[in-house]
């Protein structure tokens, strides 16, 4: 558990499951382009398979007074041949809390959970998400490729730029 400020970003757990997945839909909600879930597919997973999701992986929370107002996952492959790199999934801020540091205090936390897990963290960002981009460029993640029209919202499309942290050398 760290804390920064007034701040404390820690491991989410199973009891979180109500205010992570509230936050997973506002997020998937006002910012669509931002994340290759959907809200109607996330609505669908009931709080016990959010707690089980929660209580199995690596998701991050920043909360101010006790309130969810942040996330980022971890994530790494099943695949033994691709177990050397983690994925960093799910970031998210709200409105009211950004401008503070709090996407950096969670980047930074998975990138810490990361090491010794992984040999490289992966990131893919909307190109029109330069805050995320800026983010992670400051945290020494590096360009490798671009995805154009990864993501399709309705019948828009959306360029991805894939980054990676290399975490050994």
């Amino acid at each position: 558990m760290d804390t920064v400020g007034f701040l404390e970003v820690r491991l989410l757990r199973g009891a979180d499951a109500a205010a992570f997945q509230a936050l997973r839909l506002e997020a998937l909600e006002l910012h669509p382009a931002a994340f290759a879930a959907s809200p109607h597919e996330e609505a669908g997973q009931g709080l016990e398979e959010v707690a089980e999701r929660l209580e199995a992986g690596a998701v991050f929370g920043a909360l101010a007074d006790g309130v969810l107002g942040g996330t980022a996952g971890f994530a790494m492959p099943g695949r033994e041949k691709k177990r050397h790199k983690g994925l960093l999934w799910g970031v998210y801020v709200r409105a009211e809390m950004r401008g503070q540091g709090v996407g950096r205090a969670l980047v930074e936390r998975v990138i810490d959970h990361a090491r010794g897990r992984v040999e490289q963290l992966h990131a893919t960002v909307t190109t029109s998400n330069q805050a995320a981009r800026q983010l992670y460029r400051h945290l020494g993640f590096q360009t490798y490729g671009l995805e154009p029209r990864g993501l399709k919202v309705g019948e828009r499309y959306f360029d991805q730029e894939l980054m990676a942290l290399m975490l050994r050398p």
